[in-house]
């Protein structure tokens, strides 16, 4: 089954409205479900349904159907480098076009960065995401505004200490078979309408935002219809490429291959355990001269007559199994370089340390790919963060103070840092940190780009009065240098003590 990533669904309609939406719908729900049938395909393909493409025809008896399922190890590996480690918000930069303070915005991105990790859980919430992003090519997220009622006794924003403990909003990772967004087809593609939907007892039960009003939707009739709080969809559709397809969906037809190779490979060796066997000039007979096979394990005693042999052999083709098992191993590997997955288990060579193993063993490559996906996933998160803060500005000011940080936030002062291969090289890092904190670089950006902690953000607003005391103590004991060597000319003695031949009877000269 060949596929060419999901399709991203349009309408010629810009406005949707009471009057129109039952329309759109019907023909959006129509386009998702070929998306739908080619996402269900996809996940059981991971999970290992993976039905061979060849008929055995000689030796049906013996038809062994191995999957190994490379669809599954180029996932796992995808969701641990990618998505294993939230990406975390950080300031931009102290000077930004809001002119706002960057402590106050400090404080409120380590509040919103508390409030998703702990209050969101927003790690197990990413990899549900990335579980869809990259089996199926697209995922699905929703930002819902909590109420004033949803702040009860079981959600405290704030404990006795004052500290930051719940979550502003509702966070939901959707399922990408039964949630769709569709687009204007016009310039900028613009997004007019969010779907979630489910199907109980054969009838299906829609959710439909646009910017301005929600419906709820079913028998293909609205039944409810309120304001949508945000005036924006609600509804992030995140892309991990342009053509919006899965991490291996590009080579399925290769992991059929293998899965062919690996199972005609067992065949063989089972084969061989029960072959054929061929007789010539030889009769099994018993006492009454009736018919018999041996049986394994029997003793096949012949007798031949004069002028005839009598043979008993098995009969059974040649396969070179050294290079079957070559040709298994080559397709694996190639699997995973076109897939962008590193050696893992084993070196291929170029060296054991540093750049050279990762050239030769592909990290370079699954890097270089990751970023590639991170421009993608980057622009979905940007629009969470959108809704978040607009979610946030709408909670009640008995809830939440009208003058705390994170209502004072900018979403174009933030962000995202993805975190991968934390702990590699990490003696290199702290130098690195080092040295430039040391030449009076800032700090958060020292942090940052160093990719040595999961959250920098937390880490520079814990870290930085000490490390602005440390450059501050730099910048003085250079500057009282400096000026020591203004005040000793070079007709002073104590410049000179060392350096001429003739004072304190230095000269050897004859």
């Amino acid at each position: 089954m060949l596929f060419l990533g999901r399709k991203k669904i349009f309408t010629d309609v810009k406005n949707i409205t009471a009057e129109n939406i039952i329309d759109v719908l019907k023909k959006a729900y129509m386009q998702h479900q070929k998306n739908a049938m080619e996402i269900q395909f996809l996940i059981d393909y991971e999970k290992g349904v993976q039905p061979l493409v060849r008929e055995k025809k000689v030796r049906k008896d013996i038809d062994i159907r191995i999957s190994d399922n490379a669809a599954n190890y180029v996932t796992e590996f995808k969701l641990g480098y990618f998505w294993s480690n939230p990406a975390m918000l950080i300031q931009h930069g102290n000077r930004e076009m809001h002119q706002s303070d960057s402590d106050i915005d400090d404080i409120g991105i380590t509040s919103l960065n508390e409030m998703l990790k702990n209050g969101e859980s927003i790690g197990k919430k990413n990899l549900e995401l990335g579980d869809f992003v990259e089996k199926c090519g697209i995922g699905h997220r929703m930002v819902d505004p909590k109420s004033e009622a949803d702040f009860d006794s079981d959600s405290i924003l704030w404990n006795k200490n004052g500290e930051f403990v719940g979550s502003l909003v509702n966070l939901y990772t959707l399922d990408s078979r039964f949630a769709f967004c569709v687009y204007h087809n016009g310039p900028g593609k613009k997004k007019v309408l969010g779907v979630s939907y489910a199907k109980t007892g054969g009838k299906l039960y829609f959710t439909c935002f646009t910017d301005s009003e929600r419906f709820e939707i079913s028998g293909w009739k609205i039944r409810e219809q309120q304001k949508n709080p945000l005036w924006k969809v609600p509804i992030v559709e995140f892309e991990r490429s342009v053509d919006r397809m899965g991490c291996f969906e590009r080579h399925i037809s290769d992991m059929d291959g293998l899965n062919v190779l690996v199972s005609d490979f067992a065949n063989d060796a089972s084969q061989r355990t029960q072959e054929l066997w061929w007789g010539d000039n030889v009769d099994f007979k018993d006492e009454n001269g009736e018919e018999v096979r041996p049986q394994s394990g029997d003793w096949v005693l012949t007798y031949s007559e004069d002028g005839k042999i009598a043979k008993i052999q098995p009969l059974s083709s040649t396969l070179d199994g050294m290079s079957t098992l070559q040709g298994i191993s080559y397709r694996w590997n190639r699997i995973l370089q076109k897939c962008k997955v590193p050696t893992q288990a084993d070196s291929e060579g170029g060296g054991s340390t540093g750049v050279a193993m990762g050239m030769s063993s592909g990290w370079e490559s699954a890097e270089i790919d990751a970023e590639r996906e991170q421009q993608m996933i980057e622009a979905g998160f940007r629009e969470e963060l959108n809704l978040i803060l607009k979610s946030i500005s709408l909670v009640s000011t008995k809830i939440l103070d009208p003058e705390n940080a994170i209502r004072q936030i900018h979403s174009t002062d933030i962000d995202f840092h993805f975190d991968r291969k934390r702990n590699y090289d990490l003696t290199i890092k702290s130098n690195f940190i080092a040295t430039l904190l040391a030449k009076g670089f800032n700090g958060r950006h020292v942090i940052k780009e160093s990719n040595a902690f999961s959250d920098p953000e937390q880490v520079w607003t814990d870290s930085r009065d000490t490390i602005e005391a440390i450059q501050n103590s730099l910048i003085t004991k250079e500057s009282s240098e400096v000026a020591g060597n203004i005040e000793n000319t070079s007709g002073d003695p104590i410049n000179q003590t060392t350096n001429s031949p003739i004072i304190d009877g230095t000269n050897t000269s004859g």
